[in-house]
């Protein structure tokens, strides 16, 4: 299936992303967050259950490098003004270490830009261990 303008457009904004949270730069992630008050970022970590606001505050908080994600194959897929995406990738800590992350996220586009309304980062866990 061909890529789309629309998906490469999204494409570029998830990218930008990623490199605006590795360099925990919130100034420059802020415009592509959407405002909305049901907007949600959910992390790996129980507690990382965010609003718009508690994301860019939550990437403001970090260390720039301590630990950095990389994509290694994203999906896009768009429908009018909605799009969303999947992907695998992993986090890199700065001693060298790595964990696989799968994410998902969802954009709309509002005022003529795509705008993150869901992110939601997860490592696997297999199920004999859900319990264990």
């Amino acid at each position: 299936m061909a890529v789309t303008g629309v998906e490469e457009e999204v494409r570029a904004v998830l990218n930008q992303m990623i490199d605006a949270q590795n360099a925990g730069d919130g100034e420059r992630l802020r415009p592509m967050l959407s405002n909305r008050p049901d907007a949600v970022f959910i992390g790996t970590d129980a507690d990382e259950w965010w609003t718009s606001k508690d994301y860019l505050d939550a990437i403001a908080g970090s260390p720039s490098g301590d630990v950095t994600v990389a994509v290694d194959d994203i999906g896009v897929h768009a429908l009018g003004d909605v799009a969303w995406a999947e992907g695998h990738g992993r986090f890199k800590a700065s001693d060298g270490n790595e964990r696989p992350v799968r994410v998902t996220s969802v954009l709309v586009r509002e005022d003529g830009q795509w705008k993150a309304v869901q992110l939601h980062a997860s490592i696997a866990v297999p199920n004999e261990q859900i319990f264990s």
